[in-house]
């Protein structure tokens, strides 16, 4: 895969801890930088598809009324205080 360049402003203090990391780590600042941003991009995709999935379940009606969920929320929360010393 061809490298390309981006440039980005950022605060010196977060150009620092990359620094610091990568020297922490033997690595160069730029592995730092695709690291953050790979793994940015994977956490973002994924909150994505799971908020796709449930929108998918709400379009199929695959959903549990508020009322039984807050009710089950309690049952465990009195369930949890009763075996409570």
């Amino acid at each position: 895969m061809k490298d390309v360049m981006i440039s980005a402003r950022i605060p010196e203090d977060l150009s620092q801890q990359i620094t610091l990391l990568a020297q922490a780590l033997k690595r160069n600042r730029t592995w730092v930088i695709e690291e953050a941003i790979r793994g940015y991009i994977a956490t973002e995709r994924q909150f994505l598809d799971a908020v796709e999935e449930g929108l998918q379940d709400v379009k199929a009606g695959r959903v549990v009324p508020h009322e039984t969920v807050v009710q089950d929320l309690n049952d465990l929360l009195e369930a949890y205080r009763d075996d409570k010393p």
